[in-house]
């Protein structure tokens, strides 16, 4: 939309960013439209992790924008010459969410989260940037027509692809796959084709970070995971929730480090997680069914069948296969394991339940993922007997 200088104020001598958006292009009214809303959206945005406005003019027959001036290397850059370590991704991720938060709290989505548009400076502050495609809550978003696709090929969402309505979780998809790719220098969703990448993000499954880096452990990459899924309700609902899980594994792998080995547990599988469903009557065909698919509603059930596993409405986040597990005890799990890991817990407990056979073998699973010595041996009292 325009050209980016580094100036200096002959007034001040501060050094600023100056957005000018090209003459021919203003005789563009729609392109003149889109830019005067950029100068909106970024005027109410005062964050520390959000480059600021400082001034907008009209020059002749241009406009201008004149920005805080960030120092610095985009994480773009920072990702053509090496992986991110886990504990500076974590730092990197906590601000970019802290941004996001505040951003959607204004009423902002950004709509085009990459790593392009994430600015780090040499005291590690990051710095969100370009809210060209942003939309505003109380602005009409006319400038996009109805089916249209906008944002970035490799971070878009799913409804971003399909030209539908999208909203703070669309953001959290986009972040999801920036964190991805800081934690394993690869993108999850890949195609030939400009046609294949749109529909990977509709369909493909991504490998689990822990298989592409194994110094990503469980947690992190379940949270990762998490975050793209296809459908926005099975992501995280605000960057805030997203943030505290981060913060929870943060808290154990310091900027630079490497996970102790008692926070990584059983290597992880290729395919993402299967959302939480009640399990069909012949299992091996669930297995083989795409994720995020539902179950046949069609497959057939005879009352002799189903009579021996009538069971009471398992209570909400329960795993399918509570016959084999009460309810309270799966509870008891959770609530123990969360004092240890944050909102992981449940997710970390449906997991460990699915491979599990007996509350024994569930809480040496879980146990994996508390750190060794007295917290571990306390985790393992909470069992009942």
């Amino acid at each position: 939309m325009g050209t980016v200088y580094k100036v200096q104020h002959v007034i001040s001598d501060r050094i600023e960013a100056m957005k000018v958006i090209l003459p021919s292009l203003v005789e563009s009214p729609q392109l003149a439209e889109r830019f005067m809303r950029e100068i909106k959206v970024q005027a109410r945005l005062q964050h520390p992790n959000i480059a600021s406005l400082h001034n907008a003019l009209r020059l002749d027959n241009g406009l201008l924008m004149v920005m805080e001036y960030v120092e610095g290397i985009s994480l773009h850059a920072r990702l053509r010459t090496s992986v991110v370590d886990v504990g500076q991704s974590l730092d990197i991720a906590v601000q970019t969410l802290s941004a996001l938060s505040y951003a959607h709290g204004q009423g902002v989505v950004h709509r085009d989260i990459k790593p392009a548009n994430i600015m780090i400076t040499p005291d590690g502050t990051v710095k969100l940037m370009d809210f060209g495609i942003a939309r505003a809550a109380d602005h009409e978003d006319h400038l996009t027509r109805t089916g249209a696709a906008i944002g970035s090929l490799y971070y878009m969402s799913p409804e971003q692809v399909q030209g539908g309505t999208v909203d703070q979780r669309s953001d959290l998809y986009s972040f999801g796959i920036t964190l991805y790719e800081m934690l394993t220098g690869t993108k999850p969703i890949t195609g030939e084709t400009s046609f294949a990448i749109m529909s990977g993000h509709l369909s493909q499954t991504p490998l689990s970070p822990g298989t592409v880096n194994p110094r990503v452990n469980a947690s992190l990459s379940l949270a990762v995971l998490k975050s793209i899924e296809k459908r926005p309700e099975d992501r995280f609902q605000n960057a805030h929730e997203f943030a505290t899980v981060l913060q929870m594994i943060r808290t154990r792998t310091p900027s630079g480090a490497t996970p102790a080995p008692e926070t990584i547990a059983m290597p992880e599988p290729a395919a993402a997680p299967k959302p939480e469903r009640e399990r069909p009557v012949t299992p091996p065909s669930f297995e083989s069914l795409p994720r995020q698919t539902p179950a046949p509603a069609n497959t057939p059930v005879t009352p002799a069948e189903a009579k021996p596993t009538v069971t009471p409405t398992p209570p909400s986040g329960t795993l399918s296969n509570a016959q084999r597990f009460d309810p309270a005890d799966l509870d008891r799990a959770r609530k123990a394991l969360a004092s240890y890991v944050g909102p992981m817990a449940k997710i970390l407990v449906d997991r460990a339940a699915r491979k599990s056979t007996s509350l024994q073998q569930l809480y040496e699973l879980l146990a994996a993922e508390v750190p060794e010595g007295q917290e571990r041996k306390q985790f393992l009292n909470t069992r009942p007997r």
